[in-house]
């Protein structure tokens, strides 16, 4: 189907050339469709209601914005060091466990090397040092001496939307990941008695959070009253963007998710003594020596 030409915008004022303004850079001609009142123009343009333009203007930023599957080029997936976004992923022999087991339902984390928030979450990062007092007799102030520092759980509330199958599948690879790494080996599992998975934490480059080793300590999410459900087939028959399938199985479980959720996570950073007692120094760390990427097995320090 043809659309109208768009007419150019100026990027910093968003005003045409003859002075009109514009929304999302649709052309007037493009707003508005032979009728004086609202009822008809709504009712002229397509068949559905809605404003061609707006197909035009997702046209212009597929791949770019809205894009979860962010790629380097054609056909590599962007490495966490080189993607700002937020990543929550694994070590490559604890994902062969999870997201690249094979598993249908983690397909599409596979294609992400873990999961990418699709919108900037909201992240809260606490740093402590820890002192504790000696109340002096005949004193007017008390006595503090050192005890320790840290850094406090880091709280994650990222948002997610699903309006098609593909971002219903995603949200749902998510869930059951978060999930999964709340649990230990158990059972008749090769692995029983082993705790809950490590994962890392890469986001806005390596000055903030440089692929920091933590724990999954809490996960939650919200099913909400007030937005509609759409039905998602979990598990089967999931294709990469070309089209071409990734994994398919005979059962795809029918799933109701929700159009916005919000998901919750408490990361606790963890270093091994080895690395604290090996590589860290203040000096060091202050000097911002102690940032990682995920090749080093060294630092990974904030």
């Amino acid at each position: 189907m043809a659309y109208p030409q768009q007419s150019p915008s100026n990027s910093s004022t968003n005003f045409a050339p003859d002075g009109t303004s514009q929304t999302a850079s649709f052309s007037p001609s493009q707003q508005s469709y032979g009728g004086s009142d609202p009822s008809t123009n709504r009712l002229g343009t397509l068949s559905e209601g809605l404003v061609k333009g707006g197909g035009l203007a997702l046209e212009a930023i597929k791949d770019t914005v809205f894009n979860i599957f962010f790629k380097t080029d054609k056909s590599s997936v962007a490495k966490a060091e080189d993607d700002w976004r937020v990543r929550v992923s694994m070590q490559p022999p604890t994902a062969a466990l999870f997201y690249n087991s094979g598993a249908p339902i983690y397909s599409p984390l596979r294609l992400t090397n873990g999961v990418v928030f699709p919108y900037t979450p909201q992240i809260d990062i606490s740093y402590s040092a820890n002192y504790s007092d000696q109340g002096l007799t005949h004193s007017n102030y008390n006595s503090y001496y050192y005890n320790r520092s840290e850094v406090q759980a880091i709280n994650i509330n990222a948002d997610f939307t699903v309006q098609n199958i593909e971002e219903g599948q995603y949200l749902a690879a998510a869930m059951f990941f978060f999930k999964s790494c709340t649990k230990m080996f158990y059972g008749n599992s090769q692995l029983a008695g082993t705790p809950p998975p490590m994962v890392f934490l890469d986001g806005y480059g390596p000055a903030v959070l440089p692929h920091v080793p933590c724990v999954v300590t809490n996960f939650s999410h919200t099913m909400p009253g007030d937005v509609d459900y759409i039905n998602i087939p979990v598990g089967a028959n999931i294709q990469d963007k070309a089209g071409n399938p990734i994994q398919s199985s005979d059962f795809a479980a029918p799933t109701r998710l929700p159009t916005f959720t919000t998901l919750r996570l408490s990361l606790q950073p963890i270093y091994s003594k080895n690395n604290i007692a090996r590589n860290f120094t203040l000096e060091n760390y202050s000097r911002g020596y102690l940032m990682q990427s995920p090749d080093s097995d060294r630092g990974g320090f904030i």
